[in-house]
C-alpha cells in the first residue's frame, strides 16, 4: 500500500459526521488497502453489488445518494435552516473530499489482471458544501429526503410511491376540488391556509382528492398519510421547523379515536400553521338521518378547522355525468342504454358514487364498449 492510499485509509477512518455512510462504504476503504487477492475480490464484489442495489452507474453516483440521505447533527441543521458552527462546517468539507478521493478508486488497479474481478464504475462524486445546505433545506434529511410521498405509522417514517393521479382524472366535485387546491396553493405561497376535514359518503372522491392535490403541487411539499390519528402530536414534533412544507393526511379518521386523543390533537389544530397543515377525511354513516343533519360528535370535529368540504351523493342526473366524463376519458362513445345500467348497478350498490361510477365504467369498457369517440 502507498503512502497515499494509506493516507488516504486514515481520512476515511477520521469520519465522523457521516459515519452511517462510512459504515456503508466500507468495503470500498478496505479495497485500497486489501493485500490478499480473495479479501481484494471479497471487498470489490461488495462494491459492486451495493452500486448495484443503489442503483448507480458508479461509486461516485452512489456516495452522493447516501450523503443526500443521511441523517446527522449537519444534515438536521441544514434541513431546519440552523446556523452550521464552523468545526462542523470544517468537518463535512473534509468528508466530503475524502468521499470524493474514495469515488475515484479504480477497481483495475487492484485486480491483478484477474478478468473476474468485479468492475464497478467510479468518479463522479461532485457534492459541495454549498450544494449540501441547499439540497438539505429544499428536500429534508434522512428518509425524508427520500421523495415527496410517505406513510407514517409507529414513529417511523416510510416512503411510497409517487402519486400519479391528478385532480383533472377526478370527475365531479369540481367546487370541493377548487376549494382544496385553493387552500392548498395558498399554503405553497406562503399565505394564510387552512387545515382542511373533508367530511361525506365513503367513495366519494375524498382521499382522492387529497393525494391528486399533493400530486399537483409535488417538489413544494410532501405528503405524509398517518394510519393511526393518535400519533398526529408525536409526529408534527418530528417535522415542526423544518424548512420543507407537508400535508398530514389522516384518512377515514374513526371519530371515537378522535375522541380519545382530543386535547392532544387540537392542540395541533390550533397552533397557527408553519411547515404543515392537516387534511382529514371522514366518512359519514347516514343512520337514518338526511344529508343536511350532523351528530353532535361530527359538528364539533367541524368547529376544529377552518375550512371543511363536505361532498354529498350526487343525483341520478350528476351520477351519469359522472360517468359519462369518465368513459370520455376512455375515448369511450356514450349510449344510452349505459344511463340504464348505470342506475341498476348504483342501486345492487347502494348508492351513487364516483367510485361506483368508476366501477361500472370498468364493467362497461370490458362488457359493452365501442372504442371510438366522435
Amino acid at each position: 500500500m502507498t503512502d497515499d492510499m494509506h493516507k488516504l485509509y486514515l481520512q476515511y477512518k477520521s469520519v465522523a459526521m457521516y459515519s452511517a455512510v462510512a459504515n456503508a462504504m466500507r468495503p470500498l476503504a478496505e479495497l485500497i488497502i486489501a493485500a490478499e487477492p480473495e479479501r481484494r475480490v471479497r471487498c470489490a464484489a461488495e462494491v459492486f453489488r451495493a452500486v448495484a442495489d443503489g442503483d448507480c452507474d458508479g461509486t461516485g453516483e452512489w456516495l452522493k445518494k447516501l450523503v443526500l440521505a443521511d441523517d446527522n447533527p449537519f444534515s438536521r441543521a441544514a434541513a431546519r435552516g440552523e446556523r452550521i458552527s464552523p468545526k462542523i462546517k470544517a468537518q463535512v468539507q473534509n468528508e466530503l473530499l475524502t468521499f470524493k478521493q474514495l469515488s475515484l478508486v479504480k477497481p483495475s488497479d487492484y485486480d491483478g489482471g484477474a478478468p473476474f474481478f468485479p468492475q464497478f464504475g467510479f468518479g463522479g462524486f461532485s457534492v459541495t458544501y454549498d450544494g449540501l445546505l441547499q439540497a438539505y433545506a429544499c428536500g429534508g434529511c434522512g428518509v425524508l429526503s427520500g421523495g415527496d410521498s410517505f406513510t407514517y405509522r409507529d414513529g417511523m417514517f416510510k416512503p411510497t410511491a409517487a402519486r400519479s393521479e391528478r385532480l383533472s382524472d377526478l370527475k365531479g366535485y369540481v367546487e370541493e376540488k377548487y376549494e382544496i387546491a385553493k387552500n392548498t396553493k395558498s399554503f405553497v405561497d406562503g399565505l394564510p391556509a387552512f387545515h382542511t376535514l373533508l367530511y361525506g359518503e365513503r367513495g366519494m372522491g375524498k382521499s382522492a382528492t387529497v393525494r391528486a392535490v399533493a400530486g399537483e403541487f409535488c417538489g413544494k411539499l410532501k405528503l405524509i398519510e398517518i394510519a393511526d390519528i393518535s400519533e398526529l402530536a408525536e409526529l408534527v414534533k418530528k417535522i415542526r421547523g423544518l424548512k420543507q412544507k407537508f400535508i398530514i393526511f389522516a384518512d377515514a379518521v374513526d371519530v371515537d379515536v378522535w375522541q380519545a386523543n382530543r386535547a392532544a390533537i387540537d392542540r395541533v389544530l390550533d397552533a397557527a400553521p408553519d411547515n404543515y397543515l392537516v387534511y382529514c377525511t371522514i366518512d359519514r354513516d347516514k343512520g337514518g338521518r338526511d344529508d343536511l343533519s350532523y351528530s353532535q360528535a361530527e359538528l364539533a370535529l367541524f368547529d376544529r378547522f377552518g375550512l371543511v368540504v363536505t361532498y354529498l351523493s350526487p343525483d341520478s342526473d350528476g351520477f351519469v355525468d359522472i360517468l359519462k366524463q369518465i368513459l370520455r376519458s376512455r375515448a369511450i362513445k356514450w349510449r344510452d342504454e349505459y344511463g340504464s345500467v348505470a342506475e341498476l348497478a348504483a342501486r345492487k350498490k347502494g348508492g351513487r358514487s364516483p367510485r361506483a361510477a368508476k366501477q361500472i365504467a370498468d364493467l362497461i369498457e370490458c362488457t359493452y364498449a365501442q372504442k371510438r369517440c366522435d
